[in-house]
């Protein structure tokens, strides 16, 4: 999972949105694919839409596209962490904005040092604090006082480590960097994006146990891919289903369960 990261605020009007958008077109200049989330207390508004008539047929998702844009829509009482899971992007950052009662780390958007002090008795795991009206940049309950740009080295240095803990850690010397611990110092300098690893670039097949990448060379993730696709074409689903399939993902459970798992 990409680092995820909420902005958020007691009130509207804190400037999460214009900090949203700063940190998306900062870091995508770098290079870092970024995806973001933004919490709406309301529905939104599609009466007018023919869209929206599919919904109201029964569809339960519903998807435009235009020469530039692929919009989906979903019935659903989703959750953030559903919203998370849907996403159709490997994404490096994720920012949700909202959501201020997640578990997921913060970024505090207040309008002076008394608001922020409010904000965190309400508001928990606050990485950052961001105060509109001019006040002492230090701590404010425990929390530091960024500003925009310290912010910004804040979430570059979390997809940073991000893309380090994703290196193979094969050391097949295919990129320039020699070695998968040169890679990674690249990285840290902002020399290199983990799309410059050959090896995760010709990725056919992933083995993760328990959250930890198992790296793979070339022949067995060939080998992998190939048993899996077969024995998902082997099923009633047959090859035809394969055809505009783009990821399968098969979970087994080792132990652990209860007397009722398979």
């Amino acid at each position: 999972m990409p680092p995820i990261f909420c902005v958020v605020s007691l009130g509207r009007g804190r400037g999460k949105t214009r900090l949203i958008e700063r940190i998306v077109s900062e870091l995508s200049k770098l290079g870092v694919r970024v995806a973001t989330i933004k919490h709406s207390r309301e529905n939104v508004d599609l009466a007018d839409k023919d869209s929206y008539r599919h919904l109201e047929a029964g569809a339960i998702e519903t998807s435009i596209i235009s020469p530039s844009e692929l919009i989906t829509i979903r019935r659903a009482q989703a959750s953030l962490d559903d919203a998370i899971r849907s996403l159709h992007v490997e994404a490096d950052l994720i920012l949700l904005e909202g959501f201020k009662e997640s578990s997921y780390p913060k970024i505090l958007c207040a309008e002076d040092e008394r608001e922020a002090e409010e904000a965190l008795k309400r508001i928990s795991d606050v990485r950052a604090i961001i105060l509109r009206s001019p006040g002492s940049m230090g701590e404010i309950s425990g929390v530091r006082v960024m500003g925009e740009d310290e912010v910004l080295e804040l979430l570059r240095k979390s997809v940073m480590d991000y893309w380090v803990e994703l290196i193979p850690g094969l050391d097949c010397g295919k990129c320039r960097y020699g070695s998968c611990q040169g890679m990674a110092e690249a990285i840290r300098r902002g020399e290199a994006m983990i799309r410059d690893c050959v090896m995760r670039g010709l990725s056919k097949a992933r083995v993760i146990v328990d959250g930890v990448e198992v790296p793979l060379g070339p022949w067995p993730q060939q080998l992998l891919h190939n048993l899996v696709r077969a024995l998902v074409s082997s099923l009633k689903l047959g090859e035809q289903a394969l055809e505009n399939a783009r990821m399968i993902v098969v979970e087994v459970r080792l132990g652990g369960g209860s007397s009722g798992d398979g």
